[in-house]
């Protein structure tokens, strides 16, 4: 677990998605994927960290309107209200290339009202609908992906549901054991708690954990209720993603 956990100065809620024990008996590759929050109060020497490590290419899945500190309209200040404080994509390192692609189709307002009601927003029980009914966000960060030079780090706001979206489709690529899968989810709990403290944010953990129990989940079963049945490399390729790119998306993590 240490070697996952990343103490780079000024990142949070980061790990590497190494270190996992996949169902074929092994364990995936270390420096091919790196989760985090947003970049906000990383400093030039955890910057440095990370350009060490090999990672060469930075995603940002957040909107637009996330990246404005100043709304510049009535739209994105409704849209920002419930959100962490926006802040401007990260300046990065020469030879760390930066690349931002909204993962959230948020014009598609009756598809996350459905969500609302049903109590799936906020955890990992979004995930499957999301790659089965409008993929093609996701589809095109894991493109970009594919064809990013070195390590990748992959983040949102603040590194749980889009990253972990992310996350949990690579891992599953991998094949990676279930509960490991639900584990790395879990770990956002925790180490989300300095980050929201540090903004003087909210922290809504609990409430996300009383929802989910309201339906007759947990995290971990909430994981396993997406994993059921759910074969990412036939929805993947139906959604549009070649063998070639699925292969290097696995080739990061399984050798």
């Amino acid at each position: 677990m240490s070697e996952r956990l990343l103490g780079w100065d000024g990142f949070y809620n980061a790990r590497d998605l190494g270190g996992l024990p996949t169902r074929g008996g092994g364990t995936t590759a270390h420096g091919g994927y790196v989760r985090s929050a947003d970049l906000r109060y990383v400093t030039e020497a955890g910057l440095g960290q990370m350009a060490d490590a090999g990672i060469r290419t930075v995603f940002d899945l957040r909107n637009d309107f996330e990246t404005h500190v100043e709304p510049r309209n009535a739209d994105e200040e409704r849209a920002n209200a419930y959100r962490v404080p926006p802040t401007p994509e990260a300046e990065l390192p020469e030879g760390v290339f930066g690349v931002r692609v909204p993962l959230d189709n948020t014009r598609d307002h009756a598809f996350w009202q459905r969500m609302r009601e049903e109590g799936r927003l906020g955890s990992p029980r979004f995930f499957t609908p999301v790659l089965r009914e409008q993929p093609e966000r996701v589809v095109a960060v894991l493109r970009a992906m594919a064809q990013a030079p070195g390590g990748v780090l992959f983040h949102c706001a603040i590194g749980r549901d889009r990253t972990g979206l992310v996350a949990f489709t690579l891992l599953a690529l991998a094949d990676v054991e279930p509960e490991a899968i639900a584990a790395d989810y879990r770990i956002s709990t925790a180490a989300l708690t300095p980050f929201f403290e540090r903004m003087d944010f909210p922290d809504q953990s609990h409430l996300i954990d009383a929802a989910l129990e309201r339906n007759g989940f947990t995290i971990e079963s909430a994981v396993a209720e997406q994993l059921d049945g759910f074969d990412a490399w036939a929805t993947l390729r139906d959604a549009g993603l070649s063998d070639a790119e699925l292969e290097t998306l696995r080739g990061r993590l399984v050798a």
